[in-house]
């Protein structure tokens, strides 16, 4: 749990930069075009990625404090179904957008959030019990 908990914080931190990146350069796009025409799904996707990357930091947080207080380590569940989620949302506005499916890349994404659900179901006490 707490490496996975240390690999959320980390892949959050690089994926809000490059959310707050993508949010620029679809300005960027936006103003060189001199329209804004069909920048929604780029906007709304750099904004999901930015808000999941948040929202990694913060699970990553409460997976080391559930380190150490097992009982917290069922929210650390939830926050790692949410980033799931979140991340096959991500995909699939990225698919709607015309971007390519990468079986690849859906996995990468779904990895570390996966082991972090898997970690914090091990670490919660009515597991172990």
């Amino acid at each position: 749990m707490k490496i996975t908990s240390i690999l959320m914080i980390a892949g959050g931190i690089i994926a809000g930069i490059a959310g707050v990146i993508a949010i620029l350069g679809v300005s960027a796009l936006a103003a060189l075009a001199g329209s804004a025409d069909g920048t929604g799904i780029l906007y709304a996707s750099s904004i999901i990625v930015t808000i999941n990357s948040v929202i990694e930091i913060i699970a990553g947080v409460k997976g080391l404090r559930a380190c150490k207080v097992p009982e917290n380590a069922s929210k650390c569940v939830n926050w790692g179904i949410g980033i799931t989620v979140l991340s096959i949302i991500s995909t699939g506005i990225g698919l709607i957008g015309g971007g390519k499916f990468r079986i690849t890349n859906l996995a990468l994404s779904l990895l570390v959030p996966g082991l972090y659900v898997y970690g914090a179901w091990k670490t919660m006490p009515s597991v172990n019990a």
